[in-house]
């Protein structure tokens, strides 16, 4: 009995942590996948504005499950990723997602 309770324990942690696809719904109702994208194309700064409204979401929001990363720990562009998975686990609307990645890219190592 112990045997079959351990191992029911392990099956669940290793189908809890591995990747999930979320679909996100357009205004019409169907079912759509986003991807994000990042360009070389010379962005304007953000305002001090959005990165305070993202840092205070990511504090906030992302802080409840997990001990928070650093934002120089990754790149922008890793950011992006991370962001779009955990931005539906943290039930981020677009708003608070596009704030946190704003604040994260503003501090992420080059």
């Amino acid at each position: 009995m112990k045997k079959l309770l351990l191992a029911t324990a392990l099956l669940v942690a290793v189908w809890s942590c591995t990747k999930k696809a979320t679909p996100a719904k357009s205004e019409t109702g169907s079912t759509t996948t986003a991807v994000a994208t990042t360009t070389t194309e010379a962005k304007p700064s953000p305002s001090a504005e959005l990165i305070a409204a993202g840092k205070t979401t990511y504090e906030a929001k992302c802080g409840r499950c997990h001990p928070l990363h650093a934002t120089n720990q990754y790149a922008a562009d890793k950011w992006v990723n991370l962001v779009n998975v955990m931005a539906p686990k943290a039930k981020l609307t677009d708003t608070e997602k596009d704030n946190v990645l704003t604040y994260v890219q503003a501090g992420a190592k080059q």
